[in-house]
């Protein structure tokens, strides 16, 4: 009996040494007091199938499927009425900041105005006919000097307040400033100000590779407006990438970042929305193939100045250097990739996105340098970080479960010995973390080892569990790149006939090759087939 079925008792609170029949009938119970549960419909189902109840177990897992969208589909409702209770609260938000400024403008104003237009008192004493008109003047420059001041060196400031001791008159502070300290300070404060608008901006990323040339950014690629983070701009940006997602409009996207910097300005607390979506730039303009704009916009995430991309900056340079066949810019943006890790490390990231970013980097040596001991070494180094952390997490063995099948991949390239992979394939099958699309692919993975090893009688047993899984609920994960590993084989496997075989069943599980259903299962039965003959 399986340790899922075993978790499930435990769980369940039953005796270990119940049957999976009772086992059964106890997980129909509970389903009939709760029918609209997807997850125990599934467990009916696949008690059935251990049961060799076959029809039985089709039914019950169309009718999980049925629940899973039924389920889906209310969350979903729920969600449509979550976002239309913040689009009417961010349409009043917009009304009040649109209309509020210019009422307390308008009022602004008419106090300013009643305050120039009113009549000015001559002090005792004065003269008149210069006294009255020098300090008018003195006030006029003034204010306009006051303004300059505020808006290019907020550090300045000045009281002339009556009630303080050291106060300034209008006539003393145009004194004050014919002082070469007062006169350099205004033209340093015009220097910055004219720096601002120039073409170089305001500098460089906070994190730049010791292999590249200095990053420069502009003013445009920095969020440096002030201000708390605008609860309308994140909802715009999810607005955009769902919208976006299924147009795959590269162009839009640009636009998009550069209208929200024109119109609305990236405030500084902003910058992981923007650094968001000009990563999902950078993706969309890389799936084109289009070299200038990947490279253009990963200079662009490096500037939004958020730690958390960039990996990925140099994780897409890597990749469309090596599309464009400039091997060695490639192999530079890979140590950068590695020198990124260090940095965050130095930062004291979250052990499972430190995790993350060596299985990252063990997936680039593989795939485009054909690498095998640094990736093997990347994924070991991952998942050694995780398993030594006292408490895991949910997202932690989540992670470890994704290293585990990458380290699978490279253990089948590599050809293992049997402990070594018995041992990782049984952490897999144990896990309960994978879905039914990484289930696949580890199948189609430890057929080729048995295959590869002429263990024919379990390497039947996968391609039997992988044929049930495409009858019973086929699901695809296409972010999986088969290409290193199908490379591969060209090494790892001598036999000439067996490597044909190990190519057929990549390309069965491989999404992207398109082919109905039925044909991938009659493929799968005629590598059985030929087990069976050999």
């Amino acid at each position: 009996m399986s340790k899922a079925f075993l978790q499930l008792k435990r769980r369940w609170g039953l005796p270990e040494d119940t049957s999976v029949d009772e086992l059964l009938v106890h997980a129909q119970n509970k389903l009939k007091g709760d029918p609209e549960n997807p997850e125990l419909a599934y467990t009916v189902a696949e008690l059935l199938r251990h049961t060799d109840k076959i029809d039985d177990a089709k039914s019950n897992y169309k009718n999980a499927i049925k629940l899973t969208d039924k389920r889906t589909q209310k969350r979903g409702e729920k969600l449509e009425q979550r976002l239309e209770k913040k689009r009417d609260h961010t349409r009043a938000k917009f009304l009040l900041y649109t209309f509020l400024p210019i009422i307390l403008l308008l009022l602004v104003a008419g106090l300013l105005w009643k305050t120039l237009s009113k009549p000015e008192e001559i002090p005792a004493g004065g003269d008149p006919k210069q006294f009255a008109f020098t300090e008018w003047l003195a006030k006029q420059q003034m204010v306009k000097i006051m303004t300059t001041l505020q808006q290019q060196n907020p550090e300045l400031t000045f009281d002339f307040s009556r009630s303080s001791v050291n106060a300034l008159t209008p006539m003393e502070f145009m004194q004050s400033m014919m002082q070469p300290d007062a006169l350099g300070k205004l033209k340093r404060a015009q220097e910055r100000a004219a720096k601002a608008k120039g073409k170089d901006g305001e500098g460089r990323p906070a994190f730049q590779c010791s292999l590249e040339a200095p990053v420069h950014c502009s003013a445009s690629d920095i969020p440096n407006a002030p201000g708390e983070q605008r609860e309308e701009v994140v909802l715009l940006m999810e607005s955009y990438r769902s919208i976006l997602k299924t147009e795959h409009d590269c162009e839009k996207i640009e636009k998009s970042i550069e209208t929200i910097g024109e119109q609305l300005q990236w405030r500084k607390t902003e910058k992981r929305i923007k650094a968001d979506l000009e990563d999902f730039a950078v993706e969309c303009f890389y799936r084109q193939k289009n070299i200038e704009k990947t490279l253009e916009h990963a200079r662009k995430l490096q500037c939004a100045g958020d730690d958390g991309f960039i990996n990925s900056v140099y994780w897409y340079k890597t990749a469309i250097q090596h599309h464009a066949k400039n091997l060695e810019q490639a192999r530079i943006s890979y140590q950068c990739y590695q020198e990124a890790t260090q940095y965050i490390e130095k930062n004291d990231s979250p052990p499972a996105y430190l995790a993350a970013r060596h299985r990252e980097a063990g997936a680039l040596a593989w795939l485009y340098f054909d690498d095998l001991e640094t990736a093997t070494n990347e994924l070991l180094a991952a998942r050694k970080l995780l398993k030594n952390q006292p408490e895991k997490t949910s997202v932690m063995l989540e992670v470890i479960s994704e290293i585990n099948l990458d380290l699978m991949e490279t253990f089948v390239t590599a050809n293992v010995d049997l402990e070594t992979f018995q041992e990782l394939l049984e952490e897999i099958n144990s896990s309960g973390l994978l879905t039914d699309g990484y289930k696949q692919i580890k199948d189609t993975l430890a057929a080729i080892y048995f295959m590869q090893n002429k263990n024919n009688k379990a390497a039947k047993v996968s391609l039997n569990n992988l044929s049930s899984r495409y009858k019973l609920m086929p699901e695809f994960i296409c972010g999986w790149d088969w290409a290193g590993f199908r490379r591969g084989l060209e090494d790892s496997i001598s036999d000439t006939d067996i490597r044909e075989q190990a190519r057929n069943l990549v390309d069965i599980s491989n999404c992207y090759i398109q082919q109905p259903m039925q044909q991938r299962i009659s493929k799968i039965d005629k590598v059985v087939q030929w087990l069976k003959a050999h």
